[in-house]
């Protein structure tokens, strides 16, 4: 599937299943491939539909450096779940989102509601990025731009991203982050990363505006977005609730797929039945 935006073509992968249709859209750094662990347990529940990113994947480069990024993202998913819409079932759709996706699954469910039937957002930290982080990723962008994914770039992503244990055992979990960051289109992978994580924004509105059944899927092992910030921000919105998956950092579809793939069933089988 291929759906046109103002900010070029987004590609989507389909996966059959029930009637249901669940959209993923995956983290910052890494593509739809992210996802590949749950697909065969999450394609008993939902149709899925795996969007990659602009410059991630097939879909189109990011041409800009985008100050509204996540308004913009949305402005595409709302593309998406119309196409979706159009081609494969009518009505609202699960959203799952890891990160990046989470942003966008969270602001679409508060701005368009008619078009989220349920939230999930995976290690997604509602807060604008850290100075921390910030400060990280100005000083690696330049190198990414001249060097590629060698070098403090490669250590400082797959430290960012992936545990200890999961570096020194888990080859093909390597590999779902350093290829997509390894193409040839690194200025406008560059760009993207700029737009999604040093021009993100607090999303609390947002939060506060939700009214979807919605799961936020926090991770024991990123600093960035505890397990008790997660479930202070639930325990404010209408029908949400918070929950933990330990040992795992920023990819839990990577480092925990069965636990991550178990929680999304469950809750898909519990919003399904309050809200058909």
């Amino acid at each position: 599937m291929r759906i046109m935006t103002d900010l070029g073509w987004l590609d989507a992968r389909i996966v059959s299943g029930p009637p249901r249709v669940a959209v993923l859209w995956h983290s910052m750094f890494t593509d739809s491939r992210s996802w590949n662990r749950v697909v065969e347990d999450l394609r008993e529940s939902r149709t899925l539909v795996l969007v990659d990113g602009w410059s991630f994947g097939k879909s189109a480069d990011l041409g800009q450096v985008v100050d509204d990024f996540i308004d913009r993202c949305v402005q595409g998913a709302s593309a998406v779940v119309s196409q979706v819409q159009d081609e494969l079932a009518p009505g609202p759709v699960d959203w799952l989102g890891s990160a990046w996706g989470g942003h966008v699954g969270l602001q679409l469910a508060a701005v368009q509601p008619d078009l989220v039937r349920s939230l999930i957002t995976v290690s997604t930290p509602i807060p604008a990025a850290s100075a921390a982080m910030r400060r990280q990723v100005k000083m690696l962008l330049p190198v990414y731009r001249a060097i590629g994914m060698r070098g403090p770039v490669r250590q400082g992503l797959l430290g960012g991203m992936l545990t200890d244990r999961t570096r020194q055992s888990d080859p093909e979990a390597i590999d779902a982050l350093v290829a997509p960051m390894s193409r040839p289109n690194r200025g406008a992978i560059a760009r993207t990363v700029h737009s999604g994580v040093l021009n993100r924004k607090d999303l609390a509105w947002a939060a506060a505006l939700v009214t979807c059944p919605t799961l936020m899927i926090a991770t024991d092992d990123r600093g960035e977005w505890s397990p008790s910030e997660c479930a202070k921000i639930t325990s404010a919105m209408k029908d949400a609730r918070s929950a933990v998956l330990t040992g795992t950092r920023a990819l839990p579809s990577l480092e925990c797929p069965g636990e991550l793939a178990a929680l999304v069933i469950d809750f898909w089988a519990g919003a399904g039945s309050r809200n058909p």
